[in-house]
């Protein structure tokens, strides 16, 4: 066995025996000494294998001898090999006992290394980068108040003690550079901070109501001041943003590289660190109201029209997680640009794809997101957005939703804001052109939609129903003097939709009183099992309990009376209307 292997095994041994001074005794032994400062790198996985997340707690004295064997080892004068050991153990922490216990001696040989530091702290970041990232992140589950208990859970807890381990250890590189500025250092370091505002950042519960001076709150502060003060105008990497959406879109997994023989790389074209997903994280905190940003990190130099088309980006991209906090983060984030947004803006901005990729996601979510907080969030999302624009463009955006939501409560949302924008409109003394004629008409087309004529499902389409016909109903009332032109629509309103919705209602509650009597019939019968099938929306419904069915029929036929009654009102007034235009005749 060899000297090298001599000592290693000594200290290991010492320190398993629990002799702790005789373990710190060793490298200053003189039969030691030389061997210790040539091969005392050797030790450093030795020694960081010896603590676990309760060494501290347990074996504290444990605990501070590895850390002063460490120290020792820095003390050696072999820095640049001890440094890469140092960040291979950051690798392979098995613990965060350990990545703790790493960071202070790693942080002393940087500083050790100051003149000829180069590409060293970079590898060193991103190791740091690589092990958080890792850390694994479960959606809780939890909405309103339970959202409180999220500090309780163990992997949140150690995000919010992993994170606090990080200014302390950067920030003494960021002070530096205040005397001895270098602008390699400037990007490497933001753009680890940066890095630092993707996963598991995302997934961390943020709500200044509920953690306004929570501790991962204020460290995500720091962060982002130190990521300010670095980088000054924080809106220049808006084109790193840009481009990572458009190779998202085209769905290109290549990594942006340069030749290795160059002297610097961009920090900020490594996807890795630079992705949606961080720099979305990073302009959540500097456009989402929820934190403090320095005013010289965001200079009025850009339209506020291109600063939300960029941020949108973001948006669209953080609504595309399942989980509840990056959907929260971007509906704050959405809320609060929009309001940069000009009022009334103009229909030819809606030739920028990202309008439409917002209104995609904003439907999907409202309708299929597991969190009730969530779903309404979004619905007053697309209110907001919708109406930051002119007439024009709010009829463009509202035909997108009617056309690809495919949920009837969705277009039947999309038509109510429809006739609250028509109500706006009909106060002017002008109304606008695209409320008139035949572009009316193709709306009304739209809205008085049933895709199967009378043998339409009209459960399924019940919302969408009901909010035409109130729609109708509204415009044949409210415009008297037919600035839309709507009297010439009241043939097709009427043979067209109306009769053929008749119909349906007719065919659909003879249907379902059908069924609700031969349940009632089979419970008379005695000793005969008779199941009865209900289709629903497509569904058939099986192995149920008869009193639900029940209950489900009653809501179907409710809700055909009450459509039952809409048609009745809507057709009085266009009756009443048709008879009035006779008369001036």
């Amino acid at each position: 066995m060899d000297q090298n292997m001599d000592i290693v095994d000594l200290i290991s041994s010492l320190l398993d025996a629990g002799k702790y001074k005789e373990a710190l005794t060793v490298p200053k032994e003189e039969k030691f000494f030389n061997n210790f400062r040539d091969n005392c790198w050797d030790l450093i996985s030795i020694v960081v294998s010896k603590i676990q997340n309760d060494t501290i707690t347990l074996k504290p004295s444990l605990y501070g001898t590895c850390e002063q064997l460490l120290s020792l080892i820095i003390e050696s004068g072999h820095h640049e090999e001890a440094l890469l050991e140092f960040i291979e153990q950051i690798e392979v922490a098995k613990n965060d006992a350990q990545f703790s216990i790493i960071l202070n001696p790693l942080q002393q040989l940087l500083l050790k290394l100051s003149t000829k530091r180069g590409r060293t702290l970079e590898c060193c970041l991103n190791s740091i980068s690589t092990y958080i990232e890792a850390i694994p992140v479960l959606d809780l589950n939890l909405e309103g108040k339970e959202r409180l208990l999220m500090d309780s859970d163990p992997n949140v807890r150690r995000i919010i003690h992993v994170y606090s381990l990080l200014p302390p250890f950067y920030q003494p590189f960021i002070k530096e550079l205040k005397t001895n500025y270098n602008e390699n250092t400037v990007q490497i370091i933001a753009s680890f901070l940066i890095s630092l505002l993707g996963k598991p950042f995302v997934y961390i519960d943020l709500d200044p109501e509920c953690n306004y001076n929570g501790q991962f709150r204020q460290c995500c502060s720091t962060i982002i001041e130190d990521i300010c003060f670095l980088l000054k105008n924080i809106l220049k990497l808006f084109p790193y943003l840009e481009d990572c959406y458009k190779e998202s879109q085209k769905n290109h997994q290549a990594k942006t590289t340069e030749s290795i023989n160059d002297d610097f790389e961009d920090p900020f074209k490594h996807k890795e660190k630079i992705n949606l997903t961080t720099l979305s994280g990073l302009y959540y905190i500097i456009f989402s109201e929820d934190f403090a940003v320095p005013d010289f990190a965001v200079p009025h130099i850009y339209s506020n029209q291109y600063i939300t088309h960029i941020i949108l980006i973001s948006v669209v991209h953080l609504l595309s997680f399942v989980e509840y906090s990056p959907q929260t983060k971007a509906l704050s984030l959405g809320t609060s640009i929009l309001k940069r947004f000009p009022d009334n803006a103009s229909h030819s901005l809606l030739t920028v794809p990202i309008h439409y990729k917002l209104c995609k996601i904003l439907i999907n979510v409202s309708i299929y997101s597991n969190y009730d907080g969530n779903r309404k969030q979004a619905v007053k999302l697309i209110e907001m957005y919708v109406n930051k624009f002119n007439y024009r463009g709010r009829i463009l955006v509202l035909k997108y939703i009617i056309d690809n939501a495919n949920h009837s409560g969705m277009i039947g949302y999309a038509i109510t804001l429809y006739k609250n924008s028509l109500d706006q409109a009909l106060k002017k003394i002008d109304i606008p052109e695209c409320f008139t004629g035949a572009q009316l008409h193709a709306m009304i087309k739209k809205i008085c939609y049933l895709p199967y004529g009378e043998e339409s499902d009209l459960v399924e389409l019940a919302d969408q129903i009901i909010s035409a016909l109130n729609f109708l109903r509204y415009i044949v009332l409210k415009d008297l003097e037919n600035k839309t032109g709507i009297k010439e629509f009241l043939n097709f309103i009427e043979t067209d939709y109306l009769h053929k919705l008749r119909t349906g209602l007719n065919m659909s509650k003879a249907h379902y009183e059908a069924k609700l009597k031969e349940i009632d019939d089979c419970k008379k019968v005695q000793n005969k099992n008779v199941e009865v099938q209900i289709n629903i929306v497509g569904t058939m419904l099986e192995n149920i309990p008869t009193k639900n069915k029940k209950d489900i029929i009653n809501s179907a036929l409710n809700a055909f009376h009450l459509i039952e009654g809409l048609v009745g009102r809507l057709t009085e007034c266009i009756n009443l209307i048709k008879a009035q235009t006779n008369t001036q005749k």
